[in-house]
């Protein structure tokens, strides 16, 4: 008898983006992965990455497995923030799919669709439990990718968003990214004249700049009731901010610690941070008054891309979509 070992589904980003599930239902996905990652039914390892050296480059390991979902891969990204110069995105992803039963891969995904629009709806996730009820003032500070999504998902989330500030390095940035996005929503766009504009009097601030030794958010902007959202991690903010806080909120405790060892040793994070997926369970509070200064920092867990990756894989599969290769004969 002749052993095969099963034929891969090669997916590139347009193949993913005809069969995505919409927005409200990815928000969805990755809030029930949270749910999941507190009930312990998610294994997923700290991240494994190299630095090449370029500064500021890495590359990251990121397998997970979702039990509830049967969820098993890993994604394979890249960072080089000096790509732009070159002409290259800044950023690659491939994820790929293994089979829970037998091991096999069944499928190599383009990783930066899903990457971009996860990160986007995990922030909308500490969103929806964190920030005070119907928002209408959004900052957005830096307008790519990140930009771009949490605006769309954030949206989708919170139709009472209204005014909408944004700032990047140039003007010229800011200014195509509202002309871009002008037309997908019932928003008002402003290019904004400086960050402390897209911060000050906010109700949520969306941050997604590169890794750099500034850190252009001041803690004296920090207003009553606001949320901040920094999908940068730890890149954004001053020291001082993460003192002004009342409450930091992290989907990982021990990775976002590991990431301020590493990137800001001098930093001091709380003693205490609220999980994101305790929250989420309803063990906890997202917020405890509409006064409350609160952080809330995706990681980047390996377990909110699988549950995604795998639904996108099976929309492809039914809808006969990808291209079949056989990497294994």
């Amino acid at each position: 008898m002749t052993v095969r070992s099963p034929e891969l589904l090669l997916l590139d980003r347009a193949d993913i983006e005809a069969v995505a599930p919409p927005l409200p239902e990815i928000i969805e996905v990755v809030e029930e992965t949270y749910r999941m990652d507190g009930r312990g039914e998610v294994e997923v390892p700290m991240k494994a990455g190299v630095h090449p050296g370029r500064a500021h480059s890495f590359l990251h390991a990121m397998p997970a497995w979702v039990a509830g979902e049967r969820a098993l891969g890993m994604k394979w990204i890249s960072y080089y923030p000096d790509n732009t110069a070159r002409g290259f995105p800044g950023s690659s992803g491939l994820i790929v799919l293994n089979d829970p039963d037998h091991g096999h891969p069944v499928a190599i995904m383009e990783g930066m669709w899903i990457t971009l629009v996860r990160t986007a709806a995990c922030g909308a996730v500490a969103a929806r439990h964190c920030a005070r009820p119907k928002p209408a003032r959004l900052g957005l500070v830096g307008c790519g990718g990140l930009g771009k999504w949490s605006l769309r998902v954030l949206s989708a989330l919170f139709p009472s968003l209204s005014d909408v500030f944004v700032a990047s390095r140039t003007r010229e940035s800011r200014e195509e990214f509202c002309a871009a996005m002008a037309d997908e929503g019932p928003w008002t766009l402003t290019p904004a004249a400086s960050v402390e504009d897209a911060v000050r009097d906010m109700d949520i601030v969306v941050s997604s700049i590169p890794q750099g030794s500034e850190r252009p958010l001041k803690a004296d902007w920090w207003t009553e009731g606001m949320l901040a959202i920094p999908l940068d991690i730890l890149t954004a903010w001053d020291d001082e901010a993460f003192e002004a806080i009342d409450m930091l909120v992290a989907d990982n405790d021990a990775g976002l610690r590991a990431a301020a060892a590493q990137r800001r040793p001098d930093l001091r994070l709380p003693d205490e941070l609220a999980s994101l997926s305790d929250i989420v369970l309803g063990n906890g509070p997202g917020r405890r008054s509409d006064r409350d200064r609160i952080m809330a920092i995706p990681t980047g867990l390996g377990s909110v891309d699988m549950p995604l990756a795998w639904s996108i894989y099976r929309r492809a599969r039914e809808a006969g979509i990808g291209t079949e290769i056989d990497l294994m004969s």
